[in-house]
């Protein structure tokens, strides 16, 4: 999980410097919040995407609207990513002569089969039984997510700046 805390000092800050209604503060505060979730989204896929050697698009779709909770303690922006096992067919799969590969990874005695749009293997001698090739991505993912530091400076600057830029624009629009 990855956690933020913003100071409500620097909240105050703000608010006591542009003056805006209490109205106004909490529909700009909603609005920087959404901004901040996809900002989040965005910054955490491309980490995942480069620790993962998977494509942006893939763990895009995996990614689920983040919602945004509040409690006494304040708001929390929460992401969901599907961390399930990915099949080898999703990654541009081609057939060699040795088996398989499907962008970096390399599955040998594998083959692709048009009729089942699946990459299988074989896990014996014989024609059957066949095994459908997935790539785990759940434990690295997870260590990512729980070990990265998403420069926190940079999203306390960043959600300072929306904030701000958000309070003018209600100010400006609701007069």
């Amino acid at each position: 999980m990855i956690h933020f805390d913003i100071k409500s000092e620097g909240i105050e800050a703000i608010v006591a410097e542009l003056e805006p209604s209490e109205n106004q503060a909490k529909v700009a505060l909603k609005r920087t919040l959404n901004k901040m979730a996809k900002w989040m989204s965005t910054r955490s896929v491309r980490g995942l995407s480069s620790e993962l050697a998977l494509t942006q698009k893939i763990l895009r779709r995996r990614l689920k609207k983040s919602t945004i909770v509040q409690s006494d303690s304040g708001f929390s922006i929460r992401l969901f990513y599907g961390l399930n096992d990915i099949a080898l067919i999703h990654l541009n799969p081609r057939q060699t002569q040795k088996g398989v590969t499907a962008s970096k990874r390399k599955v040998d005695g594998a083959f692709i089969s048009k009729r089942k749009n699946q990459v299988f293997k074989r896990t014996g001698k014989a024609r059957l039984p066949i095994e459908k090739q997935v790539e785990i991505i759940k434990p690295q993912a997870d260590a990512y997510l729980e070990g990265v530091e998403f420069n926190s400076v940079e999203f306390h600057e960043q959600f300072f700046k929306t904030l701000e830029h958000e309070l003018k624009w209600q100010m400006k629009w609701m007069g």
